[in-house]
Formats: structure tokens, C-alpha cells, sequence
């Protein structure tokens, strides 16, 4: 074991997770942004799913976290120091955080192939590609428009959550509070005349990313078919412009609205990988956009 041990993590932990975290995401980078702080999806990693470390001379080297709604768990961290990385300790971690009580057991997996090989050893299949993107509101080109109204709603919506269960195949009425409580998000449906064709969330604020915070994250979103999640991605895109300086989504590569965005100013910053334990997918990845990397 190279002399580190795995244990449940505690709070007191976060601090020299978020150090190892950081590190990694800024890596290379000679003018790095500031620290914003412990992430707030940690106390609820913490509180709502299982959250691991592995330690070695009372020091983090490294954590992982897994969140389980319903039939489907989501590997929503794993991360080792680099000095550590290739000893052993991924696998270890992430034997604790797979079980085998759920039919489906899944992550987004960063394009390191180190990462990609630790969970393709560990039975899951590569599926499909996950694109993040961005864009300066000031650069949003037009977007294509159809009689899509945009309504504003106020706190946890019993109907939104229920939309949210039918589409992204999980019921998670824990997230959406997080979601409002945490990342500011504003809650939306999507009507054509008068009949609701979708739901989403624009996130106005998140330190759960080093890079611009401020920054309005789009998602997760949900629609009724493929052609009505592109108008209601671009609808929520349209409320979020006018808000916030810069947008960011994270676009399955399935979603018909992922060429739209790229015609209309938005640039692809990375791309993961969606692995899955089972091919079976639980979600419409053409109706849906996840809320980011982390929670999906």
C-alpha cells in the first residue's frame, strides 16, 4: 500500500482536498486564478453520497466521492496528488466508492489516459464523449428561435422535480435543493403555447469551479423531445446572456444542440469521457444536459 491507508473522509479533510484539487486543475498554468474557497459540492458529497481519502503521514493524497439516486451511482470525484499518481492509491479509492449494490455505476472521466485506463480496468465501457463549452455573452451570436416562452419560477418545484426524474432517469429532489441553495440557481420551464415542453436551471455563482466562478453554469436541462431541447437550451442561454458576462454548458455529444452552440460563439475548454459499468443508459442524452461534471 506504499504506506497509505483509506478511510471515510471528515470535514476537517476538505482543506488539504481542495489543496490537492486546485493543484491539479491549475497545473501548468503560469498565471493561475485565485483560490475561491472549499468547494461547496464537498459538504454535500459529504452529507448526501460517500466521500473517501487516502492518507498517508496525516497527509490527504488522495479523495474520491460517490453519489447514488436511485439505481444509479456517479463516481463525482476522484483525484490523487501527482507524486502519488500510478502507486495504486486510484484504484484503491475507487474500489471503495464502486459497489456492487446498484445496477448502474458511471463518472465522467478527465482525458488523462491514466484516468481513463483506471476505470476501464475496473469494468466500466467508454460511451461517449462530454463536451464543456463556453462563451462571452458579448460574442453569443443569434440563436435560432421558436415561439419557446422562458417562465421564472421560485424555489423547489414538486413538477420540476418530477420532470427531472422522467428525464435524467434519477429522482433527486436533494440536488435541486442544492442546486437553489448553494449555486444560486434559478429554476425555469420552458412553454409553447402554454404547454411546458421543458425545465432547466441557470446556476448564477459556483466555487465549484477554479475558473470564472461567476461565470452562469447552464444546466441541468431536460425537454420533452430532441427538437424541443435545442430550443430549450438556447432559451435558457438567452435568459442566462442577458445576466452574466460568461456561459458555460457542459453538452453530451448526443445532444442536438451541440453543433448550434458551436455555429453560435461557443468554445469547446475540454472533453471528457462518460464511462458507464452498464451500456444501458438511464437518460435521454439527446433531451438532456446535465448540471455539470460533478453532479451530472
Amino acid at each position: 500500500m506504499d504506506g497509505w491507508v483509506i478511510r471515510r473522509a471528515k470535514r476537517t479533510d476538505f482543506e488539504q482536498a481542495y489543496d490537492l484539487w486546485y493543484n491539479i486543475e491549475v497545473d501548468g498554468d503560469p498565471n493561475p486564478p485565485p483560490r475561491n474557497g472549499i468547494p461547496s459540492v464537498y459538504e454535500h458529497e459529504f452529507e448526501t453520497g460517500e466521500m473517501y481519502v487516502g492518507e498517508m503521514h496525516d497527509q490527504v493524497m488522495g479523495f474520491g466521492a460517490v453519489i447514488r439516486r436511485g439505481s444509479v451511482s456517479f463516481v463525482s470525484e476522484l483525484f490523487v496528488r501527482r507524486d502519488q499518481q500510478s502507486s495504486g492509491l486510484g484504484k484503491a479509492l475507487l474500489s471503495h466508492i464502486m459497489t456492487k449494490d446498484v445496477p448502474i455505476c458511471c463518472t465522467l472521466s478527465s482525458r488523462d489516459p491514466r484516468a481513463l485506463a483506471l476505470y476501464i480496468r475496473a469494468g466500466m465501457h467508454p460511451l461517449w464523449s462530454h463536451y464543456s463549452l463556453k462563451c462571452n455573452s458579448a460574442d453569443l451570436k443569434d440563436l435560432p428561435r421558436d415561439h419557446i416562452e422562458t417562465c421564472e419560477q421560485q424555489g423547489l418545484n414538486v413538477e420540476l422535480v418530477r420532470w427531472d426524474a422522467e428525464i435524467c432517469g434519477r429522482r433527486r429532489p436533494i440536488d435541486h435543493e442544492y442546486w437553489l441553495r448553494k449555486t444560486q440557481a434559478v429554476p425555469l420551464w420552458f412553454h409553447r403555447k402554454k404547454r411546458s415542453v421543458g425545465y432547466g436551471y441557470v446556476q448564477m455563482r459556483n466555487n465549484d469551479f477554479v475558473y470564472y466562478p461567476e461565470a452562469a453554469t447552464i444546466g441541468p436541462i431536460g425537454a420533452s423531445t430532441p427538437e424541443e431541447a435545442v430550443f430549450c437550451v438556447c432559451e435558457a442561454i438567452r435568459w442566462a446572456k442577458s445576466r452574466s458576462s460568461m456561459m458555460r454548458i457542459g453538452v453530451p455529444a448526443a445532444h442536438p444542440s451541440l453543433p448550434v452552440l458551436l455555429n453560435c460563439g461557443f468554445q469547446i475548454t475540454y472533453v471528457e469521457s462518460f464511462l458507464s459499468i452498464s451500456t444501458r443508459m438511464f437518460a435521454n442524452m439527446q433531451c438532456y444536459i446535465p448540471s455539470d461534471s460533478t453532479l451530472f
